[in-house]
């Protein structure tokens, strides 16, 4: 049995040795500090830093945080060994304590490689760590070599390294003459208190966080200034998420394959059943084009504007719920949607946010493409491109930090001219509150319509937004006041969870809508109503509240479409009344703005059917989602699912071949 003693000599030095990876990781901390000055200065942020010195305590905690982060699971074979070892006696600890000044002498000075390799990174490529940095390796071993020894002072960088842990290993000599000398206040107790407290610090600290979400890229905004931004991340949490991205990427196939996976002998095949035309002798002319289509009018008034919102969560099923004053889901948006067009046959094509973002912007037929190294190149597919070809000045804007995902590095390249996020709202909208997924949505709203007001009137406008208080934890704003959710709400047979998930979701439904209602209702008293078209429709459906064993089938995966037409563009209320009948899906956006919004010889992708078209027989609509097809009673849903899996299969083909010539 252990002596008194021998467990004050334990809780001693297990408080020693984390005392000494504490110093260790101060000298890591010191190197991530270095590498960081040296990119703000090679980046030319130090310029800004005054000016944006309001952001410079937010920059230092989130930087702080992604470095202890990488510094703990570096740490973390030492920090276990610290609890463990001195149980075995003082000659244990002294041999772990050799040890651990040989390991954070090898990992800190590769700490210093991969830092000092990301300096030269950034030099060739204009950027930090991210997937490209992979194709280094793909070169093999060889190549490798002979690159690393053409483009770079390799010589130098190596003696550098060799000396970083060379300064380590000597000064690691001094951190080992660390000791705590047992007190008469260590016992059994207060090592087991010291080994919990360890614990529980190395946890909170390898999640980079204490809240309910942990250290995410959502952090690397903390101001209005990209360069200050990009500086936020260290070199490992950069490289662990670019590997995480190669991992996750997807595969290429060659066009045969493609063709032969879904039942196609040749792509002439493929184009004639998803109805398309047919011109071009190579695949890559035919796909041109099939996919591309021309905006044949000519139109002497000034281009409108043109504002497309995804509203997150904007539920069709939570719209057909409203009641009026019995049920008041809807509140000021109800007299729009009674005004205006509304299309409720309507589905999102995939069934979540990013693939929505990437669907409704790119017509994207891979998943995830913003985490791919092919988003640094841009597609005259995307939906702002001929907006831009046409003189439109162009917009992403959203209320969440536009590095979700890698929002804002995939938009950058498909035609936006700026990327609009958190901390740009925060620093022009007074008084403006955030959750933690993004600004509310009023201040949202308020930016949008302040964006659109100041526009030059010369220049007309494109504008995609996304909204996001509509999301769990769903907190709102103090001053937050909504009609009641009467009883009505709670007893539904189609919604399922507790009374307080069903008030949550419903609240987000109500503050979404009122958002919305009072945006459109302040747009239209303004002169913005004679020159903007506005389409709003969801990213997806509410998802957590739905019994899909209940709800109808045709409205699992079904959100609204809302287009609200300046008097120019007026239709009949006949024509109206038709067009809301019809059936559409994400795919239809872009085929429906171009025509209308665009003059002559503007080239958009016509993915879809122009929803707005009053030629065009009724029965030809017809609604797409990755699950299921709806249609008209009549419409042969087999061989239109087949149409659409064909034009998906020549979207991917369209990009295929652009990834292959990067």
């Amino acid at each position: 049995m252990s002596s008194e003693k021998d467990k004050k000599a334990s809780t001693a030095t297990i408080l020693s040795l984390y005392a000494q990876i504490w110093l260790y990781q101060l000298l890591g901390l010191v190197i991530f500090a270095v590498a960081r000055v040296v990119h703000l200065v090679g980046s030319g942020a130090t310029e800004s830093i005054a000016t944006h010195s309001d952001s410079l305590p937010m920059f230092l905690w989130n930087a702080w945080r992604f470095d202890t982060q990488a510094l703990t699971y570096i740490s973390l074979p030492a920090i276990l060994a610290s609890l463990i070892v001195p149980w075995m006696g003082s000659r244990a600890a002294e041999k772990c304590s050799i040890i651990m000044r040989r390991y954070y002498a090898v990992m800190l000075a590769v700490l210093g490689a991969l830092v000092t390799a990301e300096f030269f990174f950034f030099e060739n490529f204009g950027c930090r760590y991210n997937v490209v940095f992979f194709d280094f390796f793909d070169e093999g071993p060889w190549g490798l070599l002979q690159t690393m020894w053409q483009d770079y002072p390799f010589l130098r960088i190596l003696l550098s390294i060799f000396a970083l842990g060379i300064f380590i290993h000597f000064t690691g000599r001094f951190i080992a003459r660390i000791r705590l000398g047992a007190r008469r206040y260590f016992g059994t107790a207060q090592t087991i208190l010291a080994t919990i407290i360890i614990a529980a610090v190395t946890f909170v600290f390898m999640r980079g966080s204490v809240t309910r979400y942990t250290l995410q890229v959502e952090a690397f905004m903390v101001s209005t200034d990209e360069r200050i931004n990009n500086a936020v991340p260290n070199a490992v949490y950069l490289l662990k998420k670019a590997y995480k991205e190669r991992a996750n990427s997807f595969k290429l196939y060659s066009d045969e394959q493609l063709l032969a996976r879904e039942g196609f002998t040749s792509i002439d095949e493929a184009i004639r059943t998803a109805a398309l035309p047919l011109a071009g002798e190579t695949n890559a002319q035919k796909c041109e084009a099939a996919l591309f289509a021309t905006v044949e009018k000519s139109d002497t008034l000034p281009l409108p504007n043109v504002l497309l919102i995804l509203s997150e969560s904007w539920s069709n099923f939570l719209t057909t719920m409203d009641k009026g004053e019995r049920l008041d889901l809807l509140c000021s948006l109800r007299q729009h949607l009674q005004q205006d067009i509304l299309l409720q046959n309507f589905q999102s094509v995939r069934n979540g946010t990013i693939y929505s973002i990437e669907t409704a912007t790119l017509t994207m037929p891979y998943m995830r493409f913003f985490n791919s190294r092919y988003r640094f190149e841009g597609f005259q597919s995307s939906i702002a491109h001929p907006f831009k070809q046409q003189g439109y000045s162009t917009a992403f804007i959203t209320g969440m930090d536009p590095t979700w995902e890698n929002v804002q590095e995939g938009l950058r390249y498909q035609s936006f001219d700026t990327i609009i996020g958190r901390q740009d709202i925060m620093h022009s909208i007074e008084g403006s509150t955030t959750s933690a997924i993004g600004v509310y949505d009023e201040f949202l709203m308020q930016y949008l319509f302040e964006h659109l007001d100041s526009g030059s009137g010369d220049t007309p406008q494109f504008v995609v937004a996304l909204t996001t208080t509509n999301h769990p934890p769903f907190t709102y704003p103090d001053n937050m006041q909504l009609p009641p959710l009467t009883e009505e709400w709670y007893n539904s047979p189609y919604l399922t969870g507790d009374k307080e998930v069903l008030r949550k979701y419903g609240l987000g439904a109500q503050y979404a809508n009122r958002c919305i209602g009072d945006f459109l209702t302040r747009l239209k008293a303004s002169p913005l109503a004679q020159n903007t078209i506005v389409v709003i429709t969801g990213d997806h459906n509410v998802r957590s509240i739905l019994d899909y064993d209940k709800v109808p089938a045709e409205q699992r995966y079904a959100v609204p479409l809302y287009i609200y037409l300046p008097q120019r563009y007026a239709l009949s209320q006949e024509d109206e009344e038709r067009i809301e009948r019809r059936y559409g899906s994400h795919y239809d956006l872009l085929s429906t703005i171009a025509p209308l919004a665009l003059n002559n010889g503007a080239r958009y992708l016509n993915m879809g059917q122009n929803l707005l078209d009053t030629t065009a027989a009724d029965e030809k609509f017809f609604s797409y989602s990755e699950k299921q097809l709806l249609a008209p009673d009549g419409a042969d849903t087999d061989t239109l699912m087949r149409r659409m899996k064909a034009r998906e299969l020549l979207m991917e083909i369209y990009y295929q071949q652009h990834f292959r010539n990067q």
